[in-house]
């Protein structure tokens, strides 16, 4: 079972290098920038979520502008 991956991984270097599609490779495998900026955006957003949750046992004191002229 080793064997055949050792080989397959042996026959797409050699592919790669012929047809020169190290760009290629690279832009699949590794994190290009629009990656990099959907991670953070990511992270970001986690944040926000945790931040914005609503406090418990939470009483609106605001009373409407028509309560208090009503008296």
């Amino acid at each position: 079972m080793i064997i055949p991956k050792i080989l397959v991984n042996a026959v797409i270097n050699k592919l790669a290098k012929h047809f020169k599609l190290d760009k290629i490779m690279n832009y699949v495998f590794e994190d290009n920038e629009l990656d990099v900026k959907v991670k953070n955006l990511e992270d970001r957003l986690k944040i926000l979520e945790n931040i914005a949750s609503s406090p418990k046992n939470f009483k609106c004191k605001y009373k409407d502008k028509k309560e208090i002229k009503n008296g």
